[in-house]
């Protein structure tokens, strides 16, 4: 059982790619909490992994400025480029969907996820993140 980041620290770095993500669509939006956890429970009894670690997820919304004509269909393209160019793998390829998504992992197994939801008239975006499992302090409890 190897040591982890804490989750403090997967928290801190969830945070920061969804900012890395955000800093990427077109201006003229901001980025709302929306829900997640710090703390959701990585147990799985038949996985046969050990027991006690958690993971982060977080979720924003994009919202879009008031009468602002943001270029809803510019947000998952510049996210896309700007993923390959991270070299992150990508996880889920869905842009051909009628509510679109893409997810990619990142190198050190966290995820970053841009989904939008097809409103009739317009598109809502959020922006997502996840950690791998990790121990709340970076060790396993004796």
């Amino acid at each position: 059982m190897q040591p982890t980041e804490t989750s403090a620290e997967a928290v801190k770095r969830v945070e920061a790619l969804v900012q890395e993500a955000f800093a990427q669509l077109p201006a003229g939006a901001t980025l709302k909490f929306s829900d997640g956890s710090d703390h959701g429970s990585c147990d799985d009894a038949e996985s046969g992994l050990p027991r006690g670690r958690v993971f982060v997820e977080k979720r924003y919304n994009v919202v879009p400025r008031a009468g602002g004509g943001w270029p809803e269909e510019q947000a998952i393209p510049a996210l896309v480029a700007f993923w390959e160019k991270q070299g992150y793998r990508v996880y889920d390829d869905g842009r051909d969907r009628r509510d679109p998504k893409f997810v990619v992992d990142t190198p050190d197994g966290y995820a970053v996820i841009v989904h939008g939801y097809d409103r009739g008239d317009h598109y809502d975006f959020t922006l997502s993140g996840s950690s791998p499992c990790v121990w709340e302090n970076g060790t396993p409890e004796p």
